[in-house]
């Protein structure tokens, strides 16, 4: 979808779930303190309870690590609140079926597919209508946008009935968005073959962080936060 086909998109929207489905930014600002979107992981622990509306936050790492993974769950989290997710994809790599995998509902999700990050997001943000707004920048050597590009776009962010999620392999050189760094922890081999990997999530420099395992036909395992495993470890 480009951005010129953004409001013929929203229209229909609204007409298959009715005009409330796209809530007034200024409607949801009153209630921006329940507009919280938790994507029921040990992550949201370490984020502050999940992403906040009116908020940018970014998902950095390397490329299959899991960053997608979790911003699958959080889209699924946004629509599990009864709102809608656009998803701003300059590199045509989102994958419907991994998203299906992790709760999301298709119907309730707009993939943009165009190059002009930036405008995509703003216009989304500024929209009626999108609880979660994620930019997959794409991996390095791939085609991946610079984050820089988002610069335009985040004065978008305040004020909005959404959340931006941006995922990225590498971090922003001057844009300021808080980011979370994905580091893979382990690889699992059996036979000489690799059947999954286990990674942590959490800020730069920061003693918490979120642990998962997933599994290479995507079976995905949350054990916890950093002070979790010492009670287990304990």
């Amino acid at each position: 979808m480009g951005v010129a086909e953004l409001a013929r998109a929203l229209a229909r929207i609204e007409g298959r779930w009715g005009a409330h489905a796209l809530a007034r930014g200024d409607v949801a600002e009153l209630h921006r303190a329940e507009l919280v979107i938790a994507a029921d992981t040990s992550l949201d622990r370490v984020i502050g309870g999940g992403l906040a509306a009116g908020e940018p936050i970014a998902f950095v790492g390397p490329p299959s690590v899991g960053k997608v993974t979790l911003a699958l769950r959080a889209a699924s989290g946004a629509q599990g609140q009864g709102g809608m997710v656009a998803w701003v994809d300059p590199t045509a790599s989102f994958d419907p079926f991994a998203a299906e995998r992790a709760g999301v509902d298709l119907e309730r999700i707009v993939v943009i597919r165009t190059r002009e990050v930036a405008l995509a997001a703003a216009a989304a943000l500024r929209s009626e209508g999108f609880r979660l707004v994620v930019v997959d920048a794409g991996e390095p050597g791939l085609g991946a946008i610079d984050l820089d590009e988002l610069a335009p776009a985040l004065p978008a962010v305040r004020g909005s009935p959404a959340a931006l999620l941006v995922v990225a392999g590498e971090r922003a050189s001057r844009v300021a968005i808080p980011t979370y760094l994905f580091d893979r922890i382990d690889w699992e081999r059996r036979f000489a073959r690799t059947v999954g990997w286990s990674f942590a999530v959490g800020r730069a420099h920061a003693s918490d962080r979120a642990h998962f395992r997933v599994a290479a036909d995507g079976g995905f395992v949350d054990l916890g936060t950093r002070a979790d495993l010492a009670e287990v470890a304990v």
